[in-house]
């Protein structure tokens, strides 16, 4: 008996590395260091994280996804929110992987997340 690769059972793969935030001052900005794959699990600590940052007095507010690996849905969405609520606050450095860089641009929210 032969399968077509689309009859074979699907198997989830590897868990990926799960959401890791850190945070550290420098004068009046904050960077909140973002690694490992933002996803639904992890958007309400990666919201808290950022909404914690935005009720103190600090100037400017940027997230790191230099080391996010992956992102999905959800953690766009939360970053997107996030950007439209604070404006010229919060700014971004990208991310060096090519499977987030893939997701931005499909989305068109390269610009936005810039």
């Amino acid at each position: 008996m032969q399968f077509r690769s689309d009859q074979l059972p699907q198997v989830p793969g590897p868990p990926g590395d799960p959401l890791r935030i850190s945070s550290g001052r420098s004068g009046d900005s904050v960077t909140i260091d973002l690694s490992g794959e933002p996803d639904l699990a992890s958007t309400e600590e990666l919201d808290r994280a950022i909404r914690d940052c935005e009720e103190t007095e600090i100037g400017s507010i940027v997230i790191d996804l230099s080391n996010v690996s992956f992102i999905d849905s959800s953690g766009l969405s939360t970053l997107l929110a996030a950007r439209k609520r604070m404006g010229g606050r919060l700014h971004f450095l990208p991310s060096r992987h090519e499977a987030v860089t893939r997701l931005l641009d499909l989305t068109r929210t390269t610009e936005i997340l810039d």
